[in-house]
């Protein structure tokens, strides 16, 4: 709109007014682009995670944000303009950043964020100078303590990337998944107040260390290491270079062993990892200078021959082994008895993969008989056969057991009679067919999972569905997974869908099988008499038939060409040529007329079927409930039909199967009524009057 103003005074206050409404718009829009934010993003407590919303743009954070969790989003350029509407950045402790597809990082980004205790930039792309600028700025932020920069796509570590970080006060630093090669003694220089360095999945096959005092949790996982690190000093070996470090993981790796001095300078070290690497020998000793081991976790390992020397574990401290090598028990163990006896403390056992499917029960009950302190046991393809007594004995604090995918074939409650502390169990993946009645221990149990096992759902397991369908407070795992193996009828089907009757589990006694059974057949006999007698001369005529025939010769030279013509459904092809052709035409020596084999190609059907029947001497009609809703078969049934009463050619009538009523026309059931017809039957002795029948009438 246009206005003519008089003087300089209205113009001043047209453009105040206009200001004013430009401001007012752009708030407008701000606060409705922050409602939108707020719309988008989850607030828990203090937290605010806006992850998974295709934004780009921060949006208006309540003042009391502790807490910003924005992934999975696009924010390419990160500057500190782009935490514009976090209007307390003094009170953010944690950034979660992670795969944004952030290229540029400014110097200042985070300046404003000057309580910032824990940054995660994983994911992104950032280039190396400003990850450079950015490790630098840590120096001054002396409440930043945890920093991760997880799989950055375009990151080379480099002598300078860490060159401003003088002075540090981060305490963890994750640098998981960046292809690292080498990482210099240099590097580790600049990070003295570290404690947690993460360095998971790169490709590092060796490095030396600096001094690391404040060092306490290294991880190495997923590289390429030949060795484990040398942490004594070059000075003197009794000097240690990380002097607290209490937790080292080295899983999945390529080291190759391990000797009684590989943690000579490592006294504080509690927590080691090397599962997955390729060790054929714990030596006798290896625990010697670790005083303080709590966990020891070799397993999975590949080694080729793998040993386990008799005193190699000895420690007052460790009480959690976990051990896994491909190989049998009797070669691996060097001294069943041994192994463990010399772990007083130890409340968990892992043992994975060793076969001690050959393992006697004397070597086994040896091998676990110290460890009267385990309350976690697992052993997880072992092929263990044996009866679990035979190792649970003295085991009364167990509380745990997993023993999946072994070759246990039965169990009960007598079984753990003295665990009375168990409270898990798993068995799944096991031979376990019946198990004895123990309703009673298994409510007992807070988690049990006996899936995947050949259960054979009988009357003998009954008490196992009934109590696996009634279950309300036992946790079961994978429910699902509970199916039967047999008897044939039930296999594959769910525990939780089968049901026996009363009866089928509480058989009749011999009166009650007497009454049931003799009487009926009493009935079948009288009923049978009668019928009998009401048809005796009926059945005095079919046996002087019957006797008639028997002395039937076949005359040479018919002017037919075929001995029968054969009208059936193509739905019962397979019986005519696996029953009716080698019955006839191979063992009788007679020529049937079959429409897949003798229809004269390119004539018309109707035509096919007349003139075969005419060239016929017998028409043989093929029964079932298919023949009789079929059009074709019907027309065959009235010209066999015609050809009967024009000239007497003879209509022998086969029922394959009961025809059904609403199948039954008026024409087959006057035939069937009123003609003497062959029943078809899957008895042996029945199969063999059937044939003797039909042959003796095809060859009258």
């Amino acid at each position: 709109m246009c206005y003519k103003y008089k003087s300089s005074m209205d113009v001043n206050i047209f453009v105040i007014k206009c200001r004013i409404l430009v401001f007012i718009l752009l708030s407008q829009e701000t606060n409705v682009k922050a409602i939108r934010g707020n719309q988008v993003c989850r607030l828990s407590g203090t937290c605010m995670n806006c992850s998974d919303r295709n934004l780009s743009y921060i949006p208006k954070l309540p003042e009391n944000t502790e807490c910003l969790i924005f992934e999975n989003n696009t924010l390419p350029n990160v500057t500190q303009g782009t935490f514009s509407n976090v209007s307390k950045p003094e009170n953010m402790l944690k950034l979660h950043l992670w795969h944004n597809g952030i290229t540029f990082l400014s110097e200042y980004a985070f300046a404003g964020f000057t309580h910032l205790e824990y940054l995660d930039l994983s994911g992104n792309k950032v280039q190396n100078d400003d990850i450079k600028i950015l490790l630098g700025s840590t120096t001054s932020n002396k409440h930043l303590k945890t920093l991760k920069l997880n799989s950055m796509m375009n990151l080379l570590i480099q002598e300078d990337t860490f060159s401003l970080m003088n002075e540090t006060q981060l305490t963890a630093i994750y640098l998981m998944g960046n292809n690292i090669r080498n990482f210099s003694k240099s590097i580790l220089q600049r990070m003295l107040n570290i404690r947690k360095l993460s360095l998971n999945r790169n490709l590092i096959k060796d490095w030396e260390f600096p001094e690391m005092v404040n060092l306490y949790e290294l991880r190495m996982n997923y590289n390429r290491l030949l060795r484990v690190p040398n942490f004594c000093s070059t000075l003197t070996d009794s000097l240690s270079l990380v002097p607290n470090l209490g937790r080292l993981q080295l899983n999945y790796n390529n080291i190759l062993s391990i000797t009684n001095n590989t943690f000579q300078c490592l006294r504080n070290l509690t927590h080691f990892g090397i599962e997955g690497n390729l060790l054929s020998l714990i030596p006798n000793g290896v625990l010697s200078r670790t005083p303080n081991i709590i966990v020891f976790n070799a397993n999975q390992n590949n080694g080729h021959k793998a040993l386990i020397e008799p005193r190699a574990f000895i420690s007052q401290t460790l009480q959690t082994l976990e051990i896994g090598f491909d190989g049998p028990a009797q070669s691996i163990f060097i001294s069943v008895s041994e192994t463990f006896k010399h772990l007083p403390n130890l409340t968990t056992l892992d043992i994975s993969y060793i076969n001690m499917f050959n393992l006697s029960d004397t070597s086994l009950s040896k091998l676990l008989s110290p460890l009267t302190n385990l309350r976690y046991f697992r052993c997880y393809t072992c092929r263990i056969k044996h009866d679990l007594l035979i190792f649970l004995e003295n085991k009364h604090y167990l509380t745990k057991i997993n023993l999946e995918m072994n070759e246990i074939k039965t169990i009960s409650g007598d079984t753990f009679r003295n665990n009375p502390s168990l409270k898990q169990l798993y068995l799944n993946e096991n031979k376990i067919g019946h198990m004895k009645q123990s309703k009673e221990f298994l409510n007992s149990l807070e988690v049990v999972d006996l899936s995947m096992n050949p259960f054979v759902c009988d009357c003998e397991l009954q008490w196992l569905i009934s109590w696996f369908q009634s279950n309300h407070h036992t946790r079961i795992s994978h429910p699902n997974k509970y199916t039967c193996s047999s008897p044939s009828k039930l296999a594959g089907k769910r525990v939780a869908n089968i049901k026996f009757s009363y009866r089928q589990c509480h058989p009749f006694s011999t009166v009650e099988w007497f009454c049931m059974i003799g009487g009926p057949v009493i009935i079948v006999i009288v009923i049978t008499s009668v019928v009998i007698y009401r048809n005796r001369w009926n059945i005095k005529h079919y046996v002087y038939l019957m006797r008639k025939r028997r002395n039937y010769i076949q005359v040479e030279g018919d002017i037919y060409a075929y001995d029968a013509f054969v009208a059936y459904n193509q739905d019962d092809s397979l019986w005519i040529r696996e029953h009716l052709i080698p019955a006839l035409e191979e063992g009788h020596n007679l020529k049937l007329c079959i429409h897949e084999r003798d229809f004269q190609i390119g004539a018309f059907i109707n035509d096919n079927i007349v003139n075969c029947i005419g060239e016929s001497k017998k028409i043989i009609l093929v029964m079932s409930n298919a023949f009789a809703t079929s059009g074709w078969c019907m027309f065959e049934l009235k010209v066999a039909l015609s050809k009967h009463i024009e000239d007497g050619t003879k209509v022998i009538v086969i029922i394959l199967e009961k025809i059904q009523n609403r199948n039954m026309s008026k024409s087959l059931k006057v035939l069937i009524e009123t003609t003497t017809y062959i029943e078809w039957t899957e008895n042996h002795a029945g199969q063999d009057l059937f044939w003797n029948k039909l042959k003796d009438a095809v060859a009258i």
